[in-house]
């Protein structure tokens, strides 16, 4: 169990019913773990009072870590090769990561890609392929990102 409480914000694609569960476990078994992770998903029944846009640039700013959980439609998303009006959750998250780290000269502290099989591997955005990435296909993948989360060595 972790001594500091984290926030971590996970951006991902809403790919299939069967891929939002599969994060939700995620989110799920990180907060068992005692990592406060932050996903639209608790927004279901009533959008945010400031609106998604806000709320989601909210959420990046105050976390600690944002994992970006890696697909195929979600690469797609995030590069903006979705047509008009389709992932614009994604589009705005991928616009911000990509902002961010312009600023910050592609140091890359907070963005953590995440993947739940080898295949997405390569579907990890080009401006987070210089980072660690994990990957959930084992129990060490995610022992390897709960290390991260809670700076542990």
């Amino acid at each position: 169990m972790t001594t500091h409480n984290p926030k971590v914000f996970i951006s991902y694609s809403h790919d299939s019913d069967a891929h939002r569960a599969r994060v939700m476990l995620l989110v799920e078994r990180l907060r068992n773990d005692g990592i406060d992770c932050e996903i639209d998903r608790y927004f279901e029944d009533e959008p945010p009072a400031q609106g998604w846009d806000r709320w989601m640039l909210d959420e990046i700013d105050r976390a600690d870590f944002v994992i970006v959980v890696c697909t195929e439609i979600y690469h797609r998303r995030f590069r903006g090769h979705e047509p008009r009006g389709t992932g614009k959750g994604v589009k705005w998250e991928g616009m911000v990561i990509t902002r961010t780290l312009y600023d910050a000269e592609s140091h890359n502290v907070k963005f953590l890609p995440l993947v739940f099989s080898h295949e997405d591997e390569t579907h990890i955005p080009i401006v987070l392929r210089s980072t660690t990435h994990y990957n959930l296909t084992t129990d060490s993948g995610y022992d390897s990102l709960y290390r991260r989360l809670s700076k542990q060595p």
